[in-house]
């Protein structure tokens, strides 16, 4: 393995965790838009609006970048420059690796998210309140997606690395 190809494997990685672990902000700023008190000023609930559209927007643009334009950052980094061997010596493809970074990735998901979960249906059971009514409901659908969104990509990682390593050699062999 080069090591151009294992900072593209560090560089996708690190942009999928990044946009995993958005999706809590994300989800917060629209529980946070749902429950604003009717009394709020429209200026405060277009202000809001903004700020969870950038907040997207960014996760969108470092997904893009990371995942998709991963070979662009390492050549403005000039992340693959100074080493003494051109070489690493692993005998895994890229697929391959891609693919173990996505199962450790989604089992770390997995590992924060069932426990959270079974304390927020804990704390619901608990508390004895209306699903509407409870201030742990969000946070309990919230844990429940992430625990889905972690078995699919675990189930479908092969995939994903397929697709993922498909679309990095398309773009590079477009802008060559």
């Amino acid at each position: 393995m080069t090591i151009k190809t294992f900072w593209t494997i560090i560089i996708k990685f690190l942009g999928l965790w990044l946009v995993m672990n958005s999706l809590q902000v994300i989800l917060q700023f629209i529980s946070g838009l749902i429950f604003l008190k009717e009394n709020t000023d429209t200026i405060e609930i277009i202000y809001s609006l903004f700020v969870l559209l950038l907040t997207i927007g960014l996760y969108a643009i470092i997904l893009w970048l990371f995942v998709f334009k991963s070979n662009w950052i390492i050549e403005k980094l000039h992340l693959d420059k100074g080493f003494y061997e051109e070489k690493i010596d692993f005998k895994i493809s890229s697929k391959t690796m891609l693919t173990i970074s996505i199962i450790i990735f989604s089992s770390l998901l997995l590992a924060e998210s069932i426990p959270n979960f079974c304390k927020q249906v804990f704390m619901f059971f608990q508390q004895k309140n209306i699903f509407r009514q409870s201030p742990s409901a969000g946070t309990m659908i919230y844990y429940f997606i992430e625990i889905i969104i972690g078995y699919v990509l675990i189930r479908n990682s092969k995939f994903l690395a397929s697709f993922i390593d498909k679309k990095s050699k398309d773009k590079m062999d477009n802008s060559i």
